[in-house]
């Protein structure tokens, strides 16, 4: 026999609720005038309730179920990199403790023979950063494999580039990027489980490029690329996932991973392309823009907080990133490898599907998000594109132009970054790290710090 343990309660409306705020606030104000703006755009009310829902909520699913009885629910791959100094030992005790996926740069000539020796691909998610040539780091990767007699078809992982790689790093044409992104869907065809290219909105958030920026001009270069290549759209997104890093403003990213998600499911449909979201691939970092030379432990918090943000997001990857990987400390790499672990053993993120289903805050910010990316998108092709705007500077200027703001702020205390330019941390525990002049070309868009002005004026005086 069920009992129905609320109905000596009565209904109550969000009028109910505002009415009670504004009684709490004892005469200093008015409930509804409580709102704010999130990344100054996005207007906030005080509060939401049911009637705030439009749609009803929608019970996501990130992936689809595990083959393994005994799987929980939700699963995320946690990646760390493979750096130079990195022997094969190092990695197999990485694989060992924690590690469930490599991020493998690669120039093309590595001998990987030698540094995957006892590596199993077919049972981790291996992810390629081409360090020059793309089609010569996947070329050297499948031969690897080959070598190793196991079917390509059981790889599971992708390459970390995008064919605006080309246009910011190596000053070329879009059209030789596509050129690549060709060679690339021709040599990994069959290979479902591993993805040609990434849509990489990383590269606009860790230059200071406002948030929502950063949707838009994925999805502009998204267009770019479909409207370029000689093949089928359902080819390129099956060939394709999403990769975004995620900053500090935690219910803000793990919204905009949601609508991200959301926005390329409905933008494959204009194509003529059906995609289930549990087959989208949503691979997370950690932000390197919110981090900061001058407190070692603040790094730490805001790295696990970015990626609960990332996994309550839906992501499926997650590259929990110290600040300076090639710098980091043994103990720092390793912190940064178990943040994932402590998200599943001491979280319990891993237990539920969708931990943040039914909030009628994140449900509305997530239309929110869709809706204004939808519509800077609409302004982006009525100005010509993503790529004219890439051609004039626009795109860039955009990005710079919110970049100084953020780091003006800080330097002149407008916003508080705790361990930067309030309540500053002790000598000891800055980093080691130290400081270097940012140079950056018109044509580029380099990964920086908001904190960087605060960090000149303390560690750079002159």
């Amino acid at each position: 026999m069920e009992q129905d343990l609320f109905s000596e309660f009565p209904n109550t409306t969000k009028k109910d609720w505002l009415r009670q705020a504004t009684a709490d606030l004892k005469g200093k104000g008015d409930a509804q005038e409580l709102g704010s703006l999130l990344w100054d755009t996005l207007p906030l009310k005080p509060l939401y309730a049911l009637e705030d829902l439009f749609y009803p909520v929608k019970q996501r699913r990130f992936h689809a179920p595990s083959e393994f009885p005994g799987m929980p629910p939700r699963l995320w791959t946690n990646v760390v990199t493979v750096l130079p100094s990195d022997t094969n030992a190092d990695l197999l005790l990485a694989l060992e403790n924690g590690a469930e996926g490599l991020i493998l740069p690669l120039h093309g000539t590595e001998d990987l023979q030698e540094l995957l020796e006892g590596v199993m691909p077919q049972y981790i998610s291996i992810y390629l950063l081409p360090l020059g040539n793309p089609v010569s780091a996947l070329q050297l990767f499948q031969s690897w494999v080959e070598s190793i007699a196991v079917d390509p078809a059981l790889i599971q992982g992708g390459i970390l580039w995008s064919p605006s790689d080309q246009v910011f790093d190596h000053q070329q044409e879009l059209g030789l990027g596509v050129e690549l992104l060709e060679e690339l869907l021709e040599l990994t065809e069959g290979c479902t489980l591993f993805k040609a290219f990434c849509i990489k909105t990383s590269r606009y958030t860790e230059s200071g490029a406002h948030p929502l920026d950063a949707l838009t001009f994925g999805l502009g270069e998204l267009v770019e690329i479909l409207d370029r290549v000689s093949l089928a759209p359902s080819l390129v997104f099956d060939s394709l996932f999403l990769e975004t890093a995620v900053g500090d403003h935690h219910f803000g990213e793990v919204g905009r991973q949601l609508a991200f998600r959301q926005l390329v499911q409905e933008f494959a449909l204009l194509y003529q392309v059906e995609l289930e979201e549990q087959e989208l691939i949503l691979f997370c970092q950690t932000s390197h823009w919110s981090r900061s030379i001058l407190d070692a432990h603040t790094n730490m918090i805001r790295q696990t907080y970015e990626a609960l943000s990332a996994v309550l997001g839906g992501a499926n990857v997650l590259w929990v990133k110290p600040l300076d990987e090639e710098k980091a400390s043994a103990r720092e790499r390793r912190v940064a490898r178990n943040v994932s672990a402590i998200l599943k053993e001491e979280a319990y993120l891993d237990k539920v599907q969708d931990p943040a289903a039914g909030s009628y805050f994140l449900e509305n910010l997530v239309s929110d998000l869709v809706r204004e990316s939808q519509t800077a998108l609409t302004q982006l092709e009525h100005e010509g594109g993503w790529w004219k705007s890439c051609q004039s500077g626009k795109l860039q200027s955009c990005v710079k132009t919110r970049r100084s703001k953020i780091q003006g702020e800080l330097l002149d205390k407008v916003q508080v970054k705790v361990g930067s330019n309030a309540y500053a941390a002790p000598t000891s525990l800055t980093y080691n790290t130290p400081f270097s002049p940012f140079e950056e070309a018109a044509y580029e868009l380099k990964p920086t710090r908001a904190t960087y002005l605060v960090e000149s004026v303390t560690l750079d005086p002159q």
